[in-house]
C-alpha cells in the first residue's frame, strides 16, 4: 500500500497468547505496522514476540477493562486505517485481499464489518447465533472509539459502515476448560459492571435467566444439531449466566468494599513484593475498597504503579529514632480510621501500629505476644511449600473469608522507563550478544557466596556463554564487587561491564527487565527479575529456608540451588534459620562442583 492514506495498522491486544501469537502475527503480515499490547503474559508470549517478531511493535499495559486497552493501542498507531483482530481469530487469503482492495479504494465507509465462522475442536460450528455473529474490525481510528464497557466492549462509529463478504475463522478456545474458563472471566467483569449499576441480585437471576440461556443456546439456535459438542457449550453458557450473579452477590455482601484496608510489611524488597500479593487479592475481592501499603521508605520502587495499591505509606527511619516522630506517625495511622488491618511483618513494631490503628479487624500471625495486638491469627507452617507466599494469602483468607488463587507479584514499568533503559543499555553494550545480570553479594556476607567461589561462578558463566555481564551489588558493597572482578580471569573480565551503573531502583528494574537472565546469590534482585518475568538462577544462602522463596523454580525458567540439596543430612529436621551462626562455614561446603552442571545447563538454553 503505497498510498500514505492507505496504510494499515494491524493492533492486538493479548495476555497469555503463546499458542496463538505466531499465527495472529503470520496472518497480520500484509499490514503495514503492527502492535501489540500485552497484559504482563506469564508465559512465552512477550518472548516470542520480542525474539522472532523484531519489526512488531510490543508494549505493555497493565489490564484494567477491555475498553481502556483497546482505546490504549488505538492510541498508539500511526496510520488512520487499523485491523484489530484478536489473536485467535484468522483472515483468510480471499478475505485478505478484500480488506486490501477496500481500503485502496478510499471507501466512504468508516468501519467494515466482518463475519466470523466459529470453530470448536477445529470443526466449525453450526449454530444461528454464530452463523450471524458479525463484528467491526476494520475501521479509521479518527472517527471510531470503544465506549467504556468493561465487557464486551461497543464500537462507536461516527459515519456509515459496511459487512464484508469473506468471513473470518475465529478459534476462541481449545477445548472445553478453556471455554469454561474464559467465560467465568467474562463472568467477573460483567458482574463488575453490574455492580457498577447498581444491580442487584434476585431468585429469578439464580434460575429462570441460566436455564433460559441454556435453552436459547441449544434449542431456539439450533445448537443440538452439533451433537455433544453444542450440549457442552449450551451447559457452559447457563453457567456462565448464573456465575454472572454468584460474583454480583459476592460483591454485594463483601464486608470492606468501600472501606479502608492497611496493609504492613516493613522489610526488605522480596518481602514487600510478597506482601504485594495480599493488595492485588484484596483490591480484587473489594474493587472499591481503599488499599493502602506501608513499607521501609527505600523499598517503594518495586511496588509503585501497582493499580491494586491507592496509597504507598513510607516507615521511615527517623521513627526509629524518635519516640516523637513514631508517635506523631501513629496518630497521622489512627486519623485515617482504617476498618482493617493486615500486619505481614508481625514484630513488635508493626503490632504496636497495629493496635493503635484502632482498626476493628486486626490480623497477624500466631505468636506468644499477638494476642496483645490482633484479634485473628493465623498459625504459619514454616515448612510449607513456597511459604512467603502461601502465608500471605493465609493473612488474606482470614479477612475475606474466601480462597485465593495463589500468583507470584509482579512489577509494573512505565513504556518511558522501559524505552530509557533499552537507550541506556544500547549505548553500552552490543545489543546482538545475551545480557546477564549477575547478583555478586546478597543484602549482607551471610548471604552472599565467599568472593573466592563467586569469581568461579562467573569464570564458569563467561566460558559457556558470549553473554555481557552486568554486576549487581548495594553502592556500601562496592569495594567486595571489586575484589570479586580481581578474581576473575581476564577472559571473564572482557565480558563484564563493571563501570555500568543505574540511578535508583526503578531504572534498575527497567534494565533488569531487558536482561536475557539473572544469576547470583539470592535476595531481592532474584525477587525482582521473576516478578518481571526474567529467567533466574538462584544460589541460596546456607541459613535461608529455600522452601519459603523457591517460588516458580522448574528446572528451566528458574532454578536454584542450596546446600541442604546435596548435604541434607547437616540439617536433618532442623530448619535452615538455625543455622545462621554457621552461615560462613557451611558456606565453604557449598562450592561451585556441586552444582555446575545446572549451571552451565541453564547458561546455555537462556543464551540460545
Amino acid at each position: 500500500m503505497s498510498d500514505q492514506n492507505n496504510r494499515i495498522s494491524a493492533l492486538a491486544i493479548v495476555f497469555n497468547e503463546e499458542h496463538n501469537i505466531r499465527l495472529y502475527l503470520d496472518n497480520m503480515s500484509f499490514a503495514d505496522e503492527i502492535i501489540v499490547v500485552d497484559s504482563f503474559s506469564t508465559d512465552n508470549t512477550a518472548a516470542i514476540i520480542k525474539q522472532e517478531y523484531p519489526h512488531v511493535k510490543f508494549y505493555q499495559r497493565v489490564f484494567d477493562d477491555f475498553s481502556k486497552q483497546r482505546n490504549y493501542t488505538l492510541d498508539l498507531a500511526t496510520n488512520d486505517w487499523v485491523m484489530f483482530f484478536d489473536a485467535d481469530e484468522r483472515v483468510t487469503q480471499k478475505g485478505i485481499d478484500e480488506i486490501v482492495a477496500t481500503v485502496n479504494s478510499n471507501p466512504e465507509e468508516v468501519a467494515l464489518w466482518v463475519k466470523r465462522i466459529f470453530y470448536y475442536e477445529d470443526r466449525p460450528f453450526v449454530n444461528s447465533t454464530v452463523n450471524d455473529d458479525k463484528t467491526a474490525r476494520i475501521f479509521r481510528r479518527s472517527k471510531c472509539r470503544y465506549s467504556d464497557k468493561l465487557v464486551h466492549e461497543k464500537l462507536d462509529i461516527d459515519g456509515k459502515s459496511r459487512v464484508l463478504k469473506h468471513a473470518i475463522q475465529h478459534y476462541s478456545f481449545r477445548d472445553k476448560e478453556d471455554f469454561l474458563q474464559k467465560r467465568l472471566q467474562y463472568s467477573k467483569l460483567k458482574a463488575r459492571e453490574f455492580y457498577q449499576d447498581g444491580v442487584k441480585t434476585n431468585i429469578f437471576h439464580f434460575t429462570v435467566r441460566p436455564a433460559f440461556r441454556f435453552f436459547k443456546f441449544y434449542v431456539l439456535k439450533l445448537g443440538f444439531v452439533n451433537g455433544r459438542r453444542g450440549y457442552e457449550m449450551a451447559k457452559i453458557l447457563g453457567y456462565h449466566v448464573y456465575m454472572r450473579y454468584v460474583y454480583l452477590k459476592e460483591m454485594h455482601e463483601r464486608e470492606y468494599d468501600g472501606k479502608k484496608i492497611l496493609v504492613i510489611q516493613e522489610k526488605m524488597i522480596g518481602d514487600v513484593l510478597a506482601g504485594s500479593i495480599i493488595c492485588n487479592a484484596l483490591k480484587q475481592t473489594y474493587p472499591g475498597a481503599q488499599i493502602d501499603y506501608l513499607v521501609y521508605d527505600f523499598t517503594k520502587p518495586v511496588i509503585e504503579n501497582n493499580p491494586n495499591i491507592d496509597n504507598i505509606i513510607s516507615f521511615k527511619d527517623e521513627y526509629r529514632k524518635s519516640r516523637w516522630a513514631f508517635l506523631k506517625f501513629l496518630f497521622a495511622i489512627r486519623k485515617t480510621e482504617y476498618d482493617a488491618v493486615i500486619d505481614a511483618y508481625n514484630k513488635w513494631e508493626s503490632g504496636i501500629i497495629t493496635l493503635f490503628s484502632g482498626a476493628k479487624k486486626r490480623i497477624g500471625y500466631k505468636k506468644w505476644y499477638t494476642r496483645f495486638f490482633y484479634d485473628k491469627t493465623i498459625e504459619p507452617n514454616w515448612k510449607t511449600l513456597d511459604s512467603a507466599l502461601v502465608h500471605r494469602n493465609q493473612l488474606t483468607e482470614a479477612l475475606t473469608g474466601l480462597e485465593h488463587t495463589i500468583e507470584y507479584p509482579k512489577i509494573f514499568l512505565t513504556d518511558t522507563a522501559i524505552t530509557d533503559a533499552k537507550r541506556l543499555l544500547a549505548a553500552s553494550l552490543d545489543p546482538n550478544l545475551p545480557v546477564i545480570m549477575i547478583s555478586v553479594m546478597g543484602s549482607d556476607d551471610i548471604k552472599s557466596l565467599p568472593a573466592a567461589e563467586m569469581a568461579k561462578v562467573l569464570d564458569l558463566i563467561a566460558a559457556n556463554t558470549n553473554a555481557q555481564l552486568l554486576f549487581n551489588y548495594l553502592p556500601k558493597q562496592l569495594d567486595q564487587a571489586k575484589d570479586i572482578y580481581k578474581l576473575c580471569t581476564p577472559a571473564t573480565h572482557q565480558k563484564i561491564l563493571f563501570d555500568f551503573y543505574t540511578k535508583g531502583l526503578r531504572e534498575f528494574m527497567a534494565v533488569l527487565s531487558q536482561c536475557d537472565a539473572l544469576i547470583g546469590n539470592e535476595g531481592g534482585a532474584v525477587n525482582m527479575a521473576k516478578a518481571l518475568n526474567i529467567p533466574t538462577f538462584t544460589i541460596f544462602s546456607p541459613w535461608i529456608n529455600k522452601n519459603s522463596w523457591n517460588m516458580l523454580n522448574d528446572e528451566e525458567k528458574h532454578v536454584s540451588v542450596h546446600l541442604q540439596d546435596f548435604q541434607p543430612e547437616i540439617y536433618g529436621n532442623n530448619h535452615p534459620k538455625e543455622f545462621k551462626s554457621k552461615a560462613t562455614e557451611l558456606y565453604k561446603k557449598f562450592t561451585l562442583n556441586l552444582y555446575s552442571d545446572r549451571l552451565v545447563s541453564f547458561v546455555k538454553r537462556i543464551s540460545k
